[in-house]
């Protein structure tokens, strides 16, 4: 039998639709650690402050994701500390190092990215992300890691 939700967490899940959107967007600050997403609609918002509510009373930190962050950021690993990433060391945490160069071939083209510090550089322009650049490239909304093959994508097998 699962256990029970806390009548703190049961309370702060009823609340939500009674808050606006500022209220909103700081629980999820709160609870997530970065702002939420531009686009995000109030339900969305709400269904993601649950989940992280519950997930952070079930589960708790995940020791090798503890130990993968604190590498990332520096920190040591201790049990007690809230190992969410901050945005910073989120974003650049598979980020490729300033000055590397990725090419791609793709339907009989060579693309070749410079990795800046500020983001991609791609035929004169700069993008902040891959996914932008794997856009422009194929037509079609791509996930820019895996179309340069920084990430594996399902089915792929490691090399």
């Amino acid at each position: 039998m699962a256990a029970a939700l806390p009548e703190a967490i049961r309370d702060g899940i009823a609340r939500l639709p009674d808050l606006d959107n500022a209220a909103l967007k700081a629980a999820w600050r709160q609870a997530w650690g970065v702002d939420p997403p531009k686009a995000a609609r109030k339900g969305s918002l709400m269904l993601g402050i649950a989940w992280r509510w519950q997930a952070d009373h079930f589960v708790g930190p995940n020791p090798e994701l503890a130990r993968r962050l604190a590498a990332l950021t520096g920190q040591r690993v201790d049990a007690s500390h809230d190992y969410k990433l901050p945005p910073a060391a989120a974003s650049n945490a598979a980020r490729p190092a300033p000055g590397t160069r990725l090419i791609r071939d793709w339907q009989g083209t060579r693309h070749e990215i410079h990795v800046t510090e500020q983001g991609y550089l791609w035929r004169g322009k700069s993008y902040g992300s891959l996914s932008g650049i794997a856009k422009e490239t194929t037509g079609t909304n791509r996930k820019g890691p895996a179309f340069f093959a920084l990430r594996q994508t399902a089915g792929q097998k490691a090399s």
